[in-house]
């Protein structure tokens, strides 16, 4: 049952079989029905979660709509990672894109599992890692990749999310609206036209 968790766990560090057990007993579970919310803005992000089953979208609604900032498929953490160190209100939402069984890690928990050994501290430090470099990526790829570029470089690294997510949420995901999209996909798979 918590294979998917357990094999994301060891993808980051080595933890022993007590580590993993001290580990998974802090998680905490939790189900969420399509188009539900784990975090709305204004809320505090109280745990960073672990995707089980499903998919989340993390975003921002502004004034041109919603952009898409990153998703979670199996196997993968998000939150809002400034709101839950600091405690402090998100500007952002994450919501179920399909049903989503996934798991809690909560401030406190990490805490304690940061002082207990540091392989839990380094665990915290690549998640923090991995999270900075996808975001400062994110943002360079927007000012500096076209959309068509964008669009190949995520075909290529992240090929589940147009297997598994509706064209409307890729394109807010790129930048772009879901017109320039169906264009790019056009002109890439019928070149003659």
């Amino acid at each position: 049952m918590y294979e998917i968790i357990t094999q994301s766990l060891r993808k980051l560090v080595d933890f022993t079989d007590e580590e993993l057990f001290m580990f998974m007993q802090r998680l905490k579970p939790v189900i969420l029905k399509k188009y539900a919310f784990y975090l709305k803005e204004g809320q505090v992000c109280k745990g960073m979660v672990i995707v089980q089953k499903g998919c989340l979208r993390y975003f921002s609604r502004g004034e041109k709509g919603d952009h898409t900032i990153g998703f979670a498929f199996e196997g993968e953490w998000i939150g809002d990672y400034e709101s839950f160190l600091l405690q402090a209100p998100s500007p952002d939402f994450i919501e179920a894109i399909e049903d989503t069984e996934l798991f809690t890690l909560s401030y406190a928990d990490m805490q304690a599992l940061y002082s207990h050994s540091q392989r839990f501290e380094r665990f915290g430090r690549l998640i923090a890692e991995r999270l900075f470099i996808d975001t400062a990526r994110n943002n360079r790829n927007l000012k500096m990749q076209s959309a068509e570029d964008r669009y190949l470089e995520l075909l290529n690294t992240q090929p589940r999310i147009f297997e598994r997510l509706p064209q409307h949420l890729i394109a807010s995901y790129l930048g772009i609206q879901p017109q320039s999209l169906s264009r790019i996909r056009a002109k890439l798979y019928n070149p003659k036209s």
